[in-house]
């Protein structure tokens, strides 16, 4: 039983962090992990629970002093390895907790400071501010559109993709937002991921 609610809660991670906790149902979970709808509804209890249980766990935050050089490999890399090894992805589950929020405005200043307090200056004026902010958007576009377009449209196929190429190529899109950020001196604080 254990397995059992180990494989249905990793499907179910996957699914909520994919689509959203109203998108996905007890059955496309029961199917996705190879069991009956009954089973998921005994090792989970409710979808409520179920979804709680298999809230995505967040990858091993980035250290705050890892440079921004270097930095837009980095983080598409770390996309493209949590989709090739069936990894929760917190860009694109941002999406959808802001989407299903009670509150999305406090879901997107939640986001902000999660993934994107990297990139300020605290005290920074306000022409400095509406720099890094706009950058920083950017970056948040970019890697929202490469967490959305390889798990929802499931594109850049693991098995069709060379996966050094890609880092490289989409790595140096992101790059050259970071290299913006980077004229202007930020602070720590970003767990990044």
């Amino acid at each position: 039983m254990s397995d059992t609610r180990e494989q249905v809660l990793q499907v179910a991670r996957r699914l909520f962090g994919e689509r959203g906790y109203a998108a996905v149902t007890i059955r496309e979970i029961a199917a996705a992990a190879g069991v009956s709808p009954a089973m998921v509804m005994k090792v989970g209890g409710s979808k409520e629970q179920l979804h709680a249980d298999a809230t995505p766990l967040e990858p091993e935050p980035l250290a705050p002093d890892v440079p921004l050089e270097g930095l837009g490999e980095l983080l598409v890399r770390r996309v493209l390895t949590r989709r090739a090894e069936g990894g929760a992805e917190p860009w694109l589950r941002a999406l959808y907790l802001i989407a299903d929020a009670p509150d999305p405005v406090a879901a997107r200043a939640d986001f902000r400071e999660r993934f994107l307090s990297r990139f300020t200056v605290p005290g920074a004026d306000r022409a400095l501010a509406s720099h890094l902010r706009r950058q920083s958007d950017q970056l948040a576009c970019l890697m929202l559109g490469l967490a959305a377009g390889t798990r929802t449209m499931d594109l850049l196929d693991p098995a069709a993709t060379d996966l050094d190429a890609a880092v490289s190529e989409y790595g140096d899109l992101v790059q050259q937002v970071l290299d913006r950020i980077a004229d202007h001196p930020v602070g720590p604080g970003s767990r990044g991921t």
